[in-house]
């Protein structure tokens, strides 16, 4: 791990790394380019970072804390999960429309990432950390009254969804991303309400698929 997560010369090499994979992309990203468009010592990347892996990784992770800070926001203790889902949904949609050279970052880190032999773990860190966050959010909807829902099965559709709509705000230039999900949000709110992801529907569902195979 870096040495001092706040110090703020990590920050400027964070935020050069983050600019040169973005513009230019990872092969471009060498310690030597990193230093000079951030202008500090070379020594310098390597004395807060292990090596140029651990920056990167230190690239993503400032993009994550930034959206989950921003999701959390947006959601309440006995809203119920169906509530809480479109909640996120919703955040994490404006959240993407206002930070997409971030988004076209992760994107470059990721298929890099999964080409790099040392290094394919970076995505599915990135998903379980983002997985994780959405599984506690949607407990700390859930109301008490309210049947058992599959919180897992509601987290990982979740993440799909809003997974599209950065493809979407990436693919398509998307201008009006929050406006043009907000129909499949609700579709998918609609679904949790009408009981979909009740723990029983789902047992059910998983019987039958078992039976076809």
């Amino acid at each position: 791990m870096p040495k001092t997560l706040s110090d703020p010369q990590q920050i400027v090499l964070i935020q050069a790394a983050a600019k040169i994979i973005r513009e230019e992309g990872v092969s471009s990203a060498t310690t030597r380019r990193i230093a000079s468009e951030a202008g500090v010592p070379l020594g310098s990347v390597h004395y807060h970072f292990e090596n140029k892996q651990q920056l990167f990784e230190a690239v993503s992770d400032s993009f994550g804390a930034t959206g989950k800070e921003w999701v959390a926001k947006h959601v309440h203790p006995e809203m119920g999960v169906a509530a809480a889902a479109g909640a996120i949904a919703r955040a994490f949609s404006v959240w993407a429309a206002q930070t997409p050279a971030d988004q076209l970052t992760e994107f470059e880190l990721g298929i890099w990432a999964l080409r790099t032999k040392t290094q394919f773990k970076l995505p599915q860190q990135s998903y379980e950390e983002w997985l994780n966050h959405y599984r506690a959010l949607l407990q700390r909807g859930r109301r008490s009254d309210e049947p058992l829902r599959d919180i897992e099965a509601v987290a990982r559709s979740l993440l799909a969804l809003v997974d599209g709509f950065i493809i979407q705000d990436q693919f398509l230039r998307e201008t009006q991303l929050p406006h043009s999900s907000e129909r499949l949000i609700v579709a998918f709110v609609q679904g949790i309400e009408a009981g979909i992801f009740d723990v029983k529907v789902a047992t059910e569902a998983e019987t039958l698929t078992d039976g076809i195979n």
